[in-house]
């Protein structure tokens, strides 16, 4: 039985594992990659952040480069600048409209 692991934290990401990482694996250097293990560091907090599902800022404010991936908890407007990452990009700036904070 192959187990096909997570080239990061080694769990099987195998069709039939039933730990459900086979849905979201990705394809990466060495093998396979999970989604848990596969997306990007926060630039606020260190931790992991699962696949797709970061705030992603880039771009410019008063001359001063911007950039970085955040939680969705851990993302900051006024500290890190506006959000430039598609749908999520829409929820938080929706969020922060209800909230008053935009």
């Amino acid at each position: 039985m192959t187990t096909d692991p997570c080239v990061y934290c080694h769990r099987s990401t195998a069709f039939g594992s039933g730990n459900g990482l086979f849905v979201n694996r990705i394809p990466v250097d060495d093998g396979w990659g999970c989604a848990e293990c596969s997306g990007f560091e926060c630039d606020e907090c260190g931790e992991q952040i699962y696949l797709d599902s970061e705030v992603r800022v880039e771009g410019y404010d008063e001359g001063k480069y911007l950039y970085g991936n955040y939680h969705q908890k851990c993302y900051n407007r006024t500290q890190h600048g506006d959000a430039s990452y598609g749908w999520l990009q829409e929820k938080v700036n929706s969020d922060l409209r209800d909230l008053g904070m935009l």
